[in-house]
């Protein structure tokens, strides 16, 4: 088949950089309580970590694959949040499931 050809270095090399990314996320996702009410997250503090996290995952689907992701839609895979990206390269469009935590790619690669 054409273009499979060292698929395992690319692989590699893909899961090396999303356990960067998830590892530099969990470093990040510190926890910040409300004083007001013990055991509750400020939902704002959440909120933020989870759009860096989408762009980190964003940037590194673009750069892994040379395309541009030009739509992101929000969805879930079996009750966990995922993103629908849809990419264009130069030689084809096509759509992308990823999980939104971890950024581990779940279908139509």
């Amino acid at each position: 088949m054409i273009g499979r050809r060292g698929h395992s270095g690319w692989a590699t090399a893909l899961l090396a950089l999303l356990a960067v990314v998830a590892a530099s996320a969990a470093g990040a996702r510190a926890v910040r309580l409300d004083p007001a009410m013990p055991g509750v997250t400020a939902a704002s503090f959440v909120a933020d970590d989870s759009d860096s996290q989408r762009e980190r995952i964003i940037e590194a689907v673009q750069k892994r694959f040379n395309a541009k992701v030009v739509r992101v839609t929000d969805t879930t895979v079996n009750g966990r949040p995922a993103l629908e990206l849809r990419l264009l390269s130069a030689q084809r469009v096509w759509n992308l499931v990823v999980d939104a935590a971890s950024g581990q790619i779940l279908s139509g690669a």
